[in-house]
């Protein structure tokens, strides 16, 4: 539980540093920022993009494509799809097919002035729910020639998964996370333990109480 809530924390603190850049990015650069969350069964990916000012006009049009100066839910679907073709998912080595679960775009004038952020959701079906130590390798290879990468993976809502360690090349275009998954019989060893140590406290604190005069 220790274990847990540490790696919890450093975690936690480590995304708000890598977060710092969201609020001041060159005007000439795509901010994506990525987070993945592990849970049972299944991987979901947040991606963020904010294009800065000097290339808002041109992320625009690659979205707009008929140009009549607003996003449609079609033109925001392709977009959207194409950059989760860039995107890539593996769980233990093995190739994961990304589900696009939604997309939200900003008003153009908010992209105009470098804080409009498209924000996509996916997701992915993992192949193995088995206990032990497993591998999750991310990568984002969307327009890289004026892209600025973050990536991070969140604190895992499922109390059996444990994040172990997160990997990322410089640019942070790819972000490999090894994680721990426990077995039933490690929670309820976990569950005894616990138990354990309350009742030892509880005798302790009475045996403290009976003994004062």
């Amino acid at each position: 539980m220790i274990r847990r809530g540490v790696a919890a924390a450093v975690i936690s603190v480590a995304g708000l540093l890598r977060a710092a850049p969201l609020e001041a990015h060159r005007l000439d650069e795509y901010l994506q920022a990525t987070r993945l969350s592990i849970g049972s069964g299944r991987v979901d990916v947040e991606l963020d993009l904010t294009p800065g000012a000097a290339i808002a006009e041109r992320v625009a049009r690659d979205i707009d494509v008929d140009g009549d100066g607003r996003f449609s839910a079609a033109e925001a679907d392709v977009y959207a799809r194409s950059v989760l073709a860039t995107l890539t998912l593996a769980a233990d080595g093995r190739a994961l097919a990304m589900t696009l679960e939604g997309q939200t775009l900003p008003e153009r004038a908010a992209m105009f002035e470098g804080v409009g952020t498209i924000r996509l959701r996916a997701a992915a079906t993992l192949p193995s729910r088995s206990s032990g130590r497993h591998t999750l390798e991310y990568r984002n290879d969307f327009q890289p020639a004026a892209s600025v990468y973050l990536a991070n993976t969140l604190v895992p809502d499922d109390p059996r998964i444990t994040i172990d360690a997160q990997d990322r090349d410089p640019l942070q275009q790819r972000l490999t996370v090894t994680y721990d998954v426990a077995s039933s019989q490690t929670r309820r060893a976990g569950a005894v333990v616990a138990s354990l140590a309350v009742f030892v406290i509880i005798i302790g604190r009475r045996r403290r109480l009976s003994a004062r005069p």
